[in-house]
């Protein structure tokens, strides 16, 4: 009943994996990226509780040393702590806090997330082999994605340029702004070029929205968009196609993974049936 229980933990926690960039790539609300954040950290303190639990246990044996290197604990520590302490709770907390729905310094570790597929090795029947060397091999691409993942997922130097260019179009408007009527028609001018353009306010007033408020409040955290001031005017431009394009990165990560370990464990259980055949 509980290897049961652990499975389905771990199926939900990769499903919040999957889940999270969908909900970017698809356009979701706000709530229900948030509510994907904390099924994801329940995940992660699962998996952290029960890496604490099996080493208290085997410290209690003295085997702690055994238990970490050769009885898969190395294993139960990657599928969890990282992922709590990196990702899960510093955006839980940002929630808590007010703060964006997630963090810049939580965004960064947004591929941890997936050394939760090391957590396979020990639910998965694989035979002993595929718990070895093909582990530790897995163990290590998985890392290299986790912690070097963010600089090829978040597009680098495209993306800075991309921002760049806000801030040009910005500047470019304010430096040439006129009153009444006048700057009302350059605002809807300029929103029809620069389409990533959500909000434009002239000294705190409204000078054009693409949205209506109510729009805004469901779907739009703090980190979805960018906020630039040039008095006497603020801009609001649309971040979160650049965050879907971020999140459909990391999905292409996790198919990867996810045939990685259905070849894994294809394999294995075809030669588990090669040596039980007469």
């Amino acid at each position: 009943m509980r290897h049961i229980f652990c499975a389905a933990v771990l199926a939900i926690a990769l499903a919040q994996v999957f889940g999270e960039d969908l909900a970017l790539l698809g356009g979701s609300s706000l709530f229900v990226r948030r509510l994907l954040i904390y099924v994801g950290l329940f995940c992660d303190l699962f998996f952290t509780s029960q890496f604490l639990v099996g080493l208290y246990g085997a410290s209690l044996n003295r085997k702690a040393r055994r238990y970490f290197l050769y009885e898969g604990g190395w294993m139960d520590f990657l599928a969890a702590v990282p992922v709590l302490v990196l990702y899960s709770a510093p955006a839980v907390f940002g929630l808590v806090a007010g703060a964006p729905l997630v963090s810049g310094a939580a965004r960064l570790s947004l591929g941890v997330r997936f050394l939760r597929f090391m957590k396979i090795f020990r639910i998965v029947p694989f035979g002993a082999a595929e718990k070895g060397l093909p582990a530790a091999l897995v163990a290590v691409l998985i890392t290299a994605g986790a912690f070097l993942g963010p600089v090829g997922f978040r597009g680098g130097f495209s993306e800075s340029r991309i921002l760049d260019g806000y801030d040009s179009s910005a500047l470019t408007f304010a430096s040439g702004h006129q009153e009444g009527e006048v700057l009302a028609r350059a605002a809807r001018e300029y929103a029809q070029t620069e389409r990533a353009l959500l909000l434009l306010r002239h000294s705190a007033s409204g000078l054009y929205t693409r949205y209506e408020a109510d729009h805004y409040g469901k779907y739009y955290g703090q980190e979805d968009y960018l906020w630039r001031r040039y008095a006497p005017f603020d801009f609001f431009f649309d971040l979160r196609p650049l965050l879907a394009e971020e999140a459909g990165r990391r999905l292409a990560y996790f198919y990867v993974l996810t045939a990685l370990f259905s070849v894994l464990f294809i394999s294995s259980r075809m030669r588990a049936r090669t040596k039980r055949s007469p």
